[in-house]
């Protein structure tokens, strides 16, 4: 594949912390695709709020210490411009999900990209990297399909969760969740019911799926499980700690958990196909838009008032 090979050295803008609540874009030279590798013109990107709300404010728990400048992000929808020697799964003008941040381009290894297909709109495309996170938790409960099943929080990752059950094939899924706009956005995801906090039934529930990131909502979804219930805890507890109650051990619950995903690109298809048979409006999540150039400007606005997701266009 001779054709779309670069031999000279670009330029990328890339979104950097510098320090807590101190974003700037820096403009660096890219060199060429080396061996195995693809450089990508950034189309679309996504804010992941909770976990960069929290790296921005620096207050992250569990987090390694990075040394400052920081890159920021990690939802990439990029079009291929140029391959490197050995690349023939991917051609030059193929669009592609990637896990390289809020960068104008990059050069990255060609066996992880996600093919995006003509017909899979960027909104979609976008939330295969983390669909795919939610599905490797939900996968880890031993579950019938009658099963009752609770999820706490309608961020990203709860509806997220909620879409991979109904997938599935499981229809009682119910959603515990504060805000309005978020628990209309569950129910047109398939959520059985949504309910206020203080409005939960009495424990009728054989699993819980943790996604609030806090832990009254943890402790809440302990006490409405049935004995001998699970948990699965997609959420990481990055803002404050995620504790067992007595109700844990009172009910003889068990817990799972997963982080990262399992085959990005064999998921996305899936993911795609599944799209195409539902046409869920799964782009309902991004609640606000943004140019790219305007990402400092609005992640300390995102302090006072946090979106589900937020869509990113490069020009």
């Amino acid at each position: 594949m001779g054709e779309g090979r670069l031999k000279e050295t670009g330029q990328a803008d890339s979104l950097l912390l510098y320090a807590p609540k101190d974003l700037r874009w820096l403009r660096a030279d890219l060199t060429p695709p080396g061996s195995g590798e693809v450089w990508l013109s950034t189309l679309a990107g996504a804010v992941s709020v909770g976990t960069e709300l929290a790296l921005y404010r620096s207050d992250a728990r569990g987090a390694e210490a990075h040394p400052y400048p920081l890159m920021t992000g990690y939802e990439s929808l990029g079009r291929v411009v140029a391959v490197g020697e050995g690349v023939t799964a991917v051609e030059v003008g193929t669009r592609v999900v990637a896990t390289y941040g809020h960068r104008t381009g990059a050069c990255v290894p060609a066996k992880n990209l996600m093919l995006v297909p003509d017909d899979v709109p960027d909104e979609i495309a976008l939330l295969a990297v983390l669909s795919n996170d939610a599905s490797r938790g939900v996968g880890k409960l031993r579950l019938n399909r009658g099963d009752p099943v609770l999820i706490t929080g309608a961020g990203t990752i709860g509806l997220l969760a909620l879409h991979r059950l109904r997938w599935l094939g499981f229809t009682k899924v119910d959603v515990v969740e504060p805000l309005a706009p978020r628990r209309t956005l569950a129910l047109s995801l398939g959520a059985r019911s949504v309910f206020l906090p203080e409005a939960l039934p009495e424990p009728t529930y054989t699993a819980g799926v943790e996604c609030s990131s806090a832990q009254a909502a943890f402790a809440l979804l302990q006490r409405h499980l049935r004995p001998e219930g699970q948990v699965c805890v997609l959420a990481d507890g990055n803002i404050e700690p995620l504790t067992l109650t007595p109700e844990f051990h009172r009910r003889e619950l068990s817990v799972v958990a997963s982080s990262d995903g399992e085959d990005y690109p064999g998921h996305a298809r899936a993911f795609f196909d599944r799209w195409r048979e539902t046409k869920a409006p799964l782009d309902k999540l991004f609640t606000r838009r943004i140019a790219a150039a305007d990402l400092p400007e609005v992640f300390g606005e995102m302090l006072e008032s946090p979106p589900v997701k937020v869509f990113v266009s490069y020009p």
